[in-house]
């Protein structure tokens, strides 16, 4: 049995202080992307990525999924014209996916 009073207060502060870096750790990665995928962000640009977002909210007509297939065409066609090769399907869907939360967020 572990007596709390038999503790020092150096080790207390050291367990917080790790325990806080544990936290803030886990909540950074929790909205980074992989980093096979933020290369591809970051060869497109993430205005690129917000521009297909934004094309997408723009067509009122289509259901909420419609638009997030919509914007992910518009990023491999844009990706198509501004690398010469289309970005895979699924890499199109998670930088819209992760662009468009965040300007959700903002808008």
């Amino acid at each position: 049995m572990v007596i709390f009073e038999a503790v020092p207060p150096v080790d207390w502060a050291a367990f917080f202080i790790g325990l806080a870096g544990l936290i803030f750790g886990y909540i950074q990665s929790r909205s980074r992307l992989p980093k096979w995928v933020r290369r591809w962000m970051d060869r497109l640009g993430q205005d690129k990525v917000e521009q297909a977002v934004e094309y997408a909210a723009r067509l009122s007509e289509l259901s909420p999924e419609e638009r997030r297939r919509e914007a992910a065409a518009y990023l491999i066609r844009l990706s198509e014209k501004e690398l010469g090769f289309p970005i895979p399907e699924s890499i199109a869907n998670l930088l819209v996916e992760f662009v468009y939360q965040q300007w959700k967020r903002r808008v």
